[in-house]
């Protein structure tokens, strides 16, 4: 059964099942140097090549993550959010949105967004065993559910998915044999070893969901909310809209995958934040995409929307990865000054008089929404 439970962020959800572990918001990497967390021999991460400069890994994604997390449960990196960003997220939710930061310390035990090699199993508040089990993409055949039926091999027209990409990493459309062609080469330039999940396509796509949820101990469900699902020309995720008015109107629809994956995740073990990725056709029947049994980039986006919908701020777009030309106070400046949209800097950092930001606008439309995030980035 799914609920819909009264919580401001989602570290006071986390405070019930694991009340001493911190949030560690960062991923390992299994190709570059420029981290300390280091998956090298078990827990292959497929993560991108060439690596992501450091910034990325240290800083953009670690720092949004942290965004509506709350202070019930302490959060760490390896670089500190800088103060500057966190006194403009406490200008807009107030004091219990900014999350309490703390140096890593190999003796806690931590909520982790993949299993980590270089951090004890018995610090990992999911066994490292079952959170990288949960996170192949061999798991969606597992869960009980309308989807896309998986092949025993590359036949065109399909998509092959590495078994641990991300975020729409190591996803490949095939639609012919120069497509597959590229396919193999890159593979084995970067990923020979990896393990293939190979699905057939499903055709006239008209919607894309990334629901989450959040899966208790108990295996009780709490509903976090949707947003729609925008992707680049490279068919890489690249944000999300939210709209207030379709959320519980959706549910009902949403409701007979979330309650399946679910199942399965609480019988193998795992609990924490999860997202699902759902695809309708034209003729309004829905598939099963996708599994992420952790935060997601759409997350923090999802619990600032939930909260500006009770101001009656109905709609919202979120924008990974922009570029303001100016500093990060001038960023935070110009976005406070906007009368007529709630403009966030989830995360960002200075690039050469630049800064690289994701950013969420939320109003009373959504053309407002979009039209105010393409003024500043």
């Amino acid at each position: 059964m799914i609920t819909q439970t009264n919580f401001d962020y989602l570290s006071d959800l986390y405070a019930i099942d694991a009340p001493e572990a911190w949030l560690l918001a960062e991923y390992p990497s299994s190709n570059s140097t420029e981290t300390r967390f280091q998956n090298r021999d078990k827990y292959i991460i497929h993560d991108p090549f060439p690596p992501p400069r450091p910034e990325l890994m240290q800083v953009l994604g670690p720092h949004h993550l942290m965004f509506g997390w709350g202070n019930h449960i302490p959060v760490t990196s390896q670089v500190e959010p800088p103060a500057t960003l966190l006194d403009h997220w406490q200008h807009v939710f107030g004091k219990d949105i900014r999350p309490a930061w703390n140096p890593f310390d190999e003796n806690r035990d931590y909520i982790t967004l993949f299993p980590h090699e270089s951090i004890p199993a018995t610090r990992q508040v999911v066994h490292p065993n079952t959170n990288y089990a949960v996170h192949s993409k061999e798991v969606i055949e597992q869960i009980d559910c309308p989807q896309a039926d998986v092949l025993p091999e590359v036949q065109p027209p399909c998509v092959v998915k590495l078994s641990h990409g991300y975020a729409g990493l190591g996803n490949f459309f095939v639609h012919n044999e120069d497509d597959e062609a590229n396919m193999r080469q890159q593979l084995t330039e970067q990923w020979p070893s990896a393990k293939l999940v190979v699905n057939s396509l499903i055709e006239n796509i008209n919607g894309d969901f990334g629901v989450q949820f959040y899966l208790r101990k108990s295996g009780e469900i709490v509903w976090l909310g949707f947003t729609e699902q925008n992707f680049d020309d490279n068919t890489r995720w690249c944000g999300g809209t939210f709209t207030a008015a379709l959320q519980s109107e959706m549910l009902p629809h949403f409701e007979p995958f979330i309650e399946a994956a679910a199942a399965y995740l609480h019988t193998v073990g795992y609990f924490g934040v999860v997202g699902i990725d759902l695809l309708r056709d034209a003729s309004n029947r829905f598939y099963l995409v996708d599994v992420n049994p952790r935060l997601t980039g759409i997350s923090p986006f999802l619990i600032a929307s939930r909260i500006f919908a009770r101001d009656g701020i109905a709609n919202g777009i979120y924008k990974a990865s922009c570029r303001f030309k100016g500093s990060l106070s001038e960023l935070i400046d110009t976005a406070s000054a906007i009368q007529d949209a709630r403009v966030i800097v989830l995360s960002a950092f200075e690039d050469n008089k630049e800064t690289l930001c994701h950013l969420s606008a939320s109003s009373d439309s959504l053309e407002r929404s979009l039209e105010t995030l393409d003024k500043l980035a």
